[in-house]
């Protein structure tokens, strides 16, 4: 029993660092105020990265929670799609409809706008894996 009670200490002593450390939405309150708001902030950083990868990681660490993130999930997908999609083979492209036709079931199942959210996040990770994996460098 004592060797439980020491593993656990271990394993938060440890964890407690790491989830200090973990990263946090790069939109201050400057830029908030700016925009007019979190969610314009949020798509004013998004559409000013240059990357698809960028775009996406703003949209992960910023998300919402809510069905706003659908507006966000649609800018990752302009930056990354242009990247694999007008060169994809037919089986690629059908892979890609096939992964997002599984994202969009987590928001049919469901009701609720935290539901919305995943949706599009998911969303948004299809078109920035795909990107990675078929796509041309920027």
């Amino acid at each position: 029993m004592r060797g439980i009670g020491v593993a656990l200490f271990a394993v938060f002593a440890f964890a407690t660092p790491v989830l200090a450390a973990a990263e946090k939405c790069p939109i201050g309150d400057a830029a908030e105020a700016k925009a007019g708001g979190l969610h314009q902030a949020i798509e004013a950083a998004m559409k000013a990265e240059f990357s698809c990868e960028g775009a996406y990681r703003i949209m992960e660490l910023c998300q919402l929670g809510s069905s706003g993130d659908n507006a966000f999930s649609d800018i990752v997908l302009k930056k990354c799609e242009p990247r694999f999609l007008p060169k994809a083979l037919p089986a690629t492209k059908a892979a890609y409809e096939k992964a997002r036709a599984k994202c969009n079931k987590i928001a049919e199942k469901n009701e609720g706008s935290m539901y919305q959210s995943q949706a599009a996040v998911c969303i948004a990770k299809s078109g920035r894996d795909f990107a990675r994996k078929y796509g041309t460098k920027s």
